[in-house]
């Protein structure tokens, strides 16, 4: 079944303005390694963050607001992009506030508040889980760049076409993937017992899912749909549980992050929020990095979406839901069956890539545990 026109049109128009907003680049600081080196030497109390430039807001707006989803035709693509619209509308308003007083309550509002069930689930995770070893071996940079394109090329041979690039930058910070592409900051450091989980996570997930939606006849399928970063996250999560095993000391990460995001909803200081981390078990650097995405462009509560993601995935999971429908593109769970409805219905065509962590040896195992009621603890060896 092809798609109308009218619904391409719309489709290609929210996607080019969709394209223009990078969240990920716009939204991280450029200069973390200056800023984290004079908050360690105590040169500063409160970093000063350096932002890329944002693009025209107003006119893009403007583009956004010329487009009407109620004229779309197929009924589910209708939900689909008038969810799209809010999203831009939203992801516009964030960019707008960057900054400035105003962004927490834009950030709480896209990416929501951490609730008391969260808090307490990182809570006991911090509590429960060991942190385990100190690494004795880490991959940087370069190096992880060079697994990252042999991770790249496996995908390749099923799929000629993909074209991800792997930069690494000093403009980046950390790992991540945005519109396709995996940038790596020439400052990582990564240990070598979370390598293949790492690849899993970012390539397995955030690039297969971006290439998968390319191919869609709706766009929009491979930038975002309205909701879709906890469910990719979630997946993240339960690509480096399927692909390796999820390290005790990941989930703490994530318990972690949930108490940072927590921490800058209660609009405590950088260097609360910094303590903070270190009075939980934090070492320094990793102190620094979980306050610093919890309080870029002006505080995020977005970190918490891994917990609360890999949560709600799991409940999804054992409910029955579709997996394979949510590795079609970015989407979020509530659109899981809209996409099985569209491939249904042969309005989107079989994605091209499959993830090698749902083929790994220990994953029909790993995924009968979960849907046998595995909770997020257990996934770690901790008993319910």
């Amino acid at each position: 079944m092809s798609v109308s026109d009218v619904d391409l049109a719309l489709d290609r128009r929210l996607s080019e303005v969709s394209g223009m907003l990078p969240m990920l680049q716009l939204l991280t600081p450029i200069n973390v390694t200056e800023q984290k080196k004079a908050f360690f030497e105590r040169r500063v109390v409160e970093p000063e963050f350096t932002y890329r430039d944002l693009p025209d807001l107003r006119a893009l707006g403007a583009e956004l607001g010329a487009i009407n989803p109620e004229e779309a035709t197929d009924p589910v693509l209708v939900h689909m992009i008038r969810g799209m619209h809010q999203e831009l509308e939203r992801r516009i308003e964030l960019l707008g506030a960057r900054n400035t007083d105003r962004f927490l309550l834009a950030a709480i509002e896209k990416w929501g508040h951490v609730d008391q069930t969260l808090l307490e689930l990182a809570e006991r995770v911090l509590e429960e889980v060991p942190p385990g070893p100190p690494a004795d071996e880490y991959v940087h940079a370069h190096e992880l760049a060079g697994m990252a394109t042999i991770e790249l090329d496996h995908y390749r041979k099923s799929f000629p076409e993909l074209a991800t690039l792997v930069h690494v930058s000093e403009l980046a910070a950390g790992v991540m993937v945005e519109n396709g592409d995996l940038f790596i900051s020439t400052e990582t450091s990564i240990s070598s017992d979370r390598v293949v989980q790492l690849l899993h996570h970012e390539i397995g997930v955030h690039v297969l899912t971006f290439v998968n939606g390319s191919v869609q006849p709706i766009r929009m399928l491979s930038l975002g749909l309205e909701g879709y970063e906890e469910t990719q996250e979630a997946l993240g999560v339960l690509a480096e549980y399927l692909g390796g095993g999820l390290l005790p000391k990941r989930l703490r990460t994530f318990a972690l992050r949930v108490m940072a995001a927590q921490s800058v909803s209660s609009r405590d200081s950088f260097a609360q929020t910094y303590e903070l981390m270190i009075s939980l078990g934090a070492g320094r650097n990793r102190a620094f990095n979980t306050t610093m995405r919890a309080h870029r462009s002006g505080g995020m509560t977005k970190d918490a979406l891994y917990l609360g993601g890999i949560t709600r995935l799991l409940t999804f999971i054992q409910e029955g839901g579709d997996l394979d429908s949510l590795l079609v593109g970015k989407i979020s769970l509530a659109d899981g069956p809209l996409v099985v409805d569209l491939l249904e219905r042969r309005v989107l065509v079989e994605p091209p890539l499959r993830p090698r962590f749902l083929d790994s040896e220990q994953a029909p195992e790993q995924l009968a545990r979960i849907e046998d009621g595995a909770g997020v603890l257990e996934l770690v060896g901790i008993a319910a």
